[in-house]
């Protein structure tokens, strides 16, 4: 590993990120690349039918695809937030963190997302790896927070909840559905200002304390970017509002993105899972 202190963005990327986890982030869309070569009734029979519910499609609904073009987007969506996510989860000393709730997010959260979605009773089936997409971006709030401690030690991942609230003051602006959801963006809002201030009032003012890569070349544009998928991904998981499937779609993007959000953060707070280098092992 590189050391903490190193400011060389590539040597500490190239230290931080390993071909092994690569690949195993890389069998999700490779499963659905598989999975679409199925058969249109093979494929029908592996989706989650709302009114003929089962453990089996509860989990492979997650990666059934019956159109190419949706297929690609959730497949390079999932590239785009779980690969960033890693990166900087490397970074920011949180590999095993990402790898342990990437893991949960594989294995718990299809059948989980499959079922809640039997809240909202219907005569549907429910596809697609969105769900998933949406869970790996809460993550990337997280570990996107964790990395601008790395950019500026004042920041500290217990101001993470500010950011998600952020995110979820974003989305009710997006979903403009009814008063409830205004009423969660004001909050939302509300609360994300909280934290800001919070953190403001806690920084030390002493010289030498706070900034240490911002000036750094690569460091500072992998915040960024990180920051620009985190807020852009909304427009794509919450933008389209199609009526019929719609509907569920935001909510299950809502509970995936809420939930990838919480789980690692309470194992955080909980002092389960911190700092650590390691992901599937060293």
């Amino acid at each position: 590993m590189g050391r903490p202190d190193d400011d060389s963005f590539l040597a500490a990327l190239r230290d931080a990120v390993r071909l092994r986890d690569c690949l195993a982030l890389a069998l999700v869309p490779a499963i659905a690349v598989a999975a679409f070569t199925l058969p249109v009734a093979r494929r029908e029979s592996l989706a989650f039918a709302y009114r003929d519910p089962s453990l089996l499609t509860a989990y492979t609904a997650q990666f059934v695809h019956f159109d190419a073009a949706h297929l690609a987007a959730n497949a390079l969506g999932y590239v785009l937030v779980a690969g960033l996510g890693y990166v900087l989860a490397a970074l920011s000393g949180y590999r095993r963190l990402f790898g342990v709730a990437a893991s949960t997010y594989l294995l718990a959260f299809p059948p989980a997302l499959s079922w809640l979605n039997l809240a909202l009773p219907r005569n549907a089936v429910g596809y697609g790896l969105s769900g998933l997409n949406m869970a790996f971006v809460g993550l990337l709030a997280l570990v996107l927070v964790a990395y601008g401690g790395r950019l500026d030690d004042r920041i500290s991942v217990r101001y993470a909840p500010g950011l998600f609230f952020a995110v979820v003051a974003l989305i009710a602006l997006i979903v403009p559905r009814a008063g409830t959801v205004t009423g969660i963006g004001a909050a939302s809002v509300f609360v994300a200002a909280g934290y800001v201030v919070s953190a403001r009032r806690s920084w030390p003012e002493r010289p030498g304390t706070g900034r240490r890569r911002l000036d750094r070349a690569g460091w500072l544009d992998a915040g960024i970017l990180g920051t620009v998928t985190l807020f852009g991904y909304q427009f794509v998981g919450f933008g389209s509002l199609a009526t019929g499937s719609g509907i569920v779609n935001v909510y299950v993007h809502l509970l995936g993105f809420c939930l990838g959000f919480i789980v690692p953060y309470i194992a955080l707070v909980l002092g389960v899972l911190g700092a650590d280098r390691g992901f599937l092992s060293d």
